[in-house]
């Protein structure tokens, strides 16, 4: 009999993982990143371990326990099969290895339609439409895609420092200074950071560019820019019908008053996150909706 359940929220930054059963209040932990993409290995260890620490800080049973593990990089077959085959022989009732965009759309709207906007680190943007159909839009990582995300300001701001060292030697404007500062001042120490720099690496240069707002053209540039391909994938998901509209992750606040006007009228308060989606999975409180 499974009438306990467990959700995990895996990222780039930080793994979440709740469990709970009847008589049992909820117990939530914290572990570091878990992000198939970057680190398939260790991100299959940092679940594992998350999984074992609320088990037994709970004292439920993984035999009762249905698992519904929502983590970046999930697109990947070959990555989830090896975290799905991890986790089934800690002996779990059921477990359901997904995408974290999908968790967050069902804890957005608690499995409701709606359009879905996860900006944070990365980006993507989903559809839950009102006949039940799933479609992502973005999604695709920091290489070629992660539209309007903080990595990709960041990414900005490091290709703006780059052009003003080609163009002038040293960096012109206050905020290429302070990413100089980052990621190396001379181009020895900069082309070794390039090589090693990530989404997190990137991402974590993007609160420079929004402390410069509103007064440095180039900052406004990264953020028009960013709130455009934000957009974009909005409009694209809301082609079909104008459902409400739904904002998480770190920067979805921060984006809020460079939406165009129609766009914020949408808007509408989360009701969870993508944890609180991994656990109403778990639960089984969605009715089988399709990814399409």
């Amino acid at each position: 009999m499974s009438d306990c359940f467990l959700g995990i929220d895996g990222g780039g930054t930080k793994t979440l993982g709740r469990i709970s059963g009847p008589g049992v209040p909820p117990l939530e932990l914290r572990a570091g990143p878990s992000s198939l993409t970057q680190d398939t290995s260790g991100a299959i260890s940092t679940v594992m371990g998350l999984c074992h620490e609320l088990l037994s800080h709970s004292r439920l049973s993984a035999a009762r326990t249905r698992l519904v593990c929502g983590v970046a990089g999930a697109g990947n077959p070959a990555a989830a099969a090896k975290l799905t085959a991890a986790l089934e022989s800690l002996g779990f009732a059921r477990v359901t290895v997904t995408s974290d965009a999908l968790t967050s759309l069902i804890g957005a709207g608690g499995g409701n339609p709606l359009v879905m906007a996860a900006i944070g680190t990365g980006s993507v943007v989903m559809r839950l439409a009102s006949d039940g159909q799933i479609r992502q839009f973005g999604g695709w990582g920091l290489a070629v895609g992660d539209e309007g995300s903080g990595a990709a300001i960041g990414k900005s701001a490091v290709r703006a420092l780059l052009w003003e060292l080609d163009m002038h030697g040293v960096p012109q404007t206050p905020l290429c200074q302070q990413v100089m500062a980052e990621v190396g001042q001379h181009r020895a120490p900069i082309l070794n950071w390039l090589q090693k720099a990530g989404s997190r690496e990137y991402a974590s240069l993007a609160p420079l560019v929004f402390s410069h707002l509103p007064d440095c053209p180039l900052a406004r540039d990264i953020v028009g820019s960013t709130t455009a391909e934000v957009e974009r994938l909005i409009r694209a998901a809301s082609a079909a019908e104008p459902l409400p509209l739904a904002l998480l992750g770190g920067l979805a606040d921060t984006l809020v008053p460079y939406l165009s006007e129609d766009l914020q009228e949408r808007l509408t308060a989360p009701l969870g996150n993508a944890l609180d989606g991994a656990c109403i999975m778990a639960r089984g409180d969605t009715s089988s909706a399709s990814l399409a």
